[in-house]
């Protein structure tokens, strides 16, 4: 059986978090020329939601209003044997946030929703007076003792989220702790916490979300690559053909080995992949017999396939061009005028 052929039983849970919109969306995802994510369940937070995959193929999880990504995961067995369930909590602890910016809100949104009404405001307010004049060395230094930044250390994932958009905690002359951002750092990430301070001020104030941010669109353009590529190796690394009775992989044809291992595929480059292997087709019944079991067969052995039907003996591909041995050579250089193959005749 092919690898993509096994199934798996992927299990999501969705903590209740204030940073994270009421319900998420499960999206399977088509990752050839299209593209494209289709829907497949609603998931609320509180709840758990099981979805049947082949492995290997990938799955998003999307809020449902601003389609902002939640998680890209790819259907996977558990290894060492622990059964055919795949666990994915939607989670920054342990869990399968893993972006360091989602996982500190993530934490953040694990704190009362009054919390969160006294900080997100703060925290606007000491990134966008810094975006909206990084010069004024006044917005870059904050006394820690100052009484509106002393509830931000008591809540989970603030400080996380401070260190991520460049804030670091230092002592000045005075010994007096400070909040400092140092001239010249750059605001991108900045910027970023903006905007998911701004999506989390919106949720907890009963607001419609802001729509997917360029974070999330990245994230998916990136996380989509990734499978791609991984895809790709898989499949090289998959044997063409497999034996309709033993399941063993026969490596027929080789091209697929020449194009993942970035063989310019030249004249007897399969001499780099390997001779590769006889392969015995049946056309009635449109299945492939390895060499071990046609020989059972050869021998009369009924168990193996119908011995009244014929089978074809194909033989390995081992060239780009699709031949089964060296191929052609190369073409002599075209005749010239004065009937002279090249400048040496």
């Amino acid at each position: 059986m092919a690898a993509d052929d096994l199934l798996v039983t992927m299990r999501f849970v969705f903590p209740r978090n204030q940073a994270l919109e009421q319900r998420a969306q499960l999206l399977w995802c088509d990752d050839s020329g299209a593209r494209r994510e289709q829907f497949y369940a609603d998931i609320a937070q509180g709840g758990e939601l099981e979805q049947l995959s082949h492995q290997g193929h990938r799955w998003v999880l999307r809020e449902a209003a601003s389609r902002e990504l939640l998680l890209s995961v790819t259907a996977r067995l558990p290894a060492g044997g622990g059964g055919s369930v795949q666990y994915i909590v939607i989670a920054a602890d342990g869990g399968a946030v893993t972006d360091p910016l989602r996982a500190a809100l993530w934490r953040m949104g694990t704190s009362p929703r009054e919390h969160l009404t006294v900080v997100c405001p703060t925290l606007l307010k000491l990134v966008n007076n810094i975006l909206s004049k990084p010069q004024e060395p006044k917005y870059r230094s904050i006394r820690m003792a100052n009484p509106s930044i002393g509830p931000l250390f008591r809540v989970d994932g603030c400080a996380e989220l401070l260190r991520l958009a460049g804030f670091k905690e230092c002592t000045d002359s005075e010994g007096e702790k400070r909040l400092v951002c140092e001239e010249g750092t750059c605001l991108s990430s900045m910027e970023d916490a903006a905007v998911q301070l701004k999506r989390l001020h919106a949720l907890i104030i009963g607001l419609p979300p802001p729509p997917e941010t360029l974070r999330s669109m990245q994230q998916s353009a990136t996380a989509a690559a990734s499978s791609v590529a991984a895809a790709s190796a898989d499949a090289t690394a998959q044997p063409s053909h497999r034996c309709h009775k033993c399941k063993a992989g026969i490596d027929n044809d080789l091209r697929r080995q020449m194009a993942g291992s970035g063989e310019v595929g030249g004249w007897r480059s399969h001499g780099y992949i390997g001779p590769g292997e006889y392969r015995f087709h049946c056309d009635e019944c449109n299945v492939d017999l390895c060499s071990k079991c046609y020989d059972k067969w050869k021998n009369g052995d009924r168990g193996i396939h119908h011995l009244q039907h014929n089978l074809a003996i194909v033989a390995p591909i081992t060239t780009p061009w699709g031949n089964s041995n060296y191929g052609p050579g190369p073409a002599p250089p075209p005749v010239t005028s004065r009937n002279r193959r090249g400048p040496w005749g």
